[in-house]
């Protein structure tokens, strides 16, 4: 029984100290963060779009000057983009990627110099789209 005890001790401290749930509680990580609330209608990305694209190229660069339009009564942030570029033949040749770490408050927001880089020496641009956003849990 004692070999047992000390099993559990050492396994389950918390279930030890606070067999009945009072005193000092374990909680599970998940349930520490707070959650944000979640909007009630569409998915935050169905209301946030790129509105247009300027590109600037550079040997193994590609520079986008991306104007965004968020059609939610809400900020977003952190919006993942996925931007393909295309080949003389204009078949897709490389797609990539990019997160821009900022806030967009309702309406339209240019960020200039979102860098891809890009090893296709005849690639040409094409469109970007964004895969997802973040909403953010402060009022406007």
């Amino acid at each position: 029984m004692r070999r047992m005890a000390a099993v559990l001790a050492v396994f389950c401290p918390a279930v030890l100290i606070c067999p009945l749930g009072e005193g000092l509680a374990v909680a599970p990580a998940a349930a520490q963060q707070q959650a944000q609330p979640r909007p009630s209608g569409p998915p935050p990305v169905d209301k946030f779009s790129v509105v247009s694209q300027e590109w600037h190229r550079f040997p193994g660069l590609a520079v986008a000057d991306i104007t965004f339009n968020n059609g939610n009564d809400y900020r977003v942030r952190n919006a993942v983009i996925s931007c393909e570029f295309l080949g003389p033949n204009g078949k897709v040749v490389a797609t990539r990627g990019s997160t821009i770490f900022q806030s967009f408050p309702p309406g339209k927001k240019k960020i200039d110099g979102v860098e891809f880089s890009l090893r296709e020496k005849n690639a040409t641009p094409g469109s970007c789209r964004v895969i997802s956003v973040t909403t953010v849990s402060a009022p406007n």
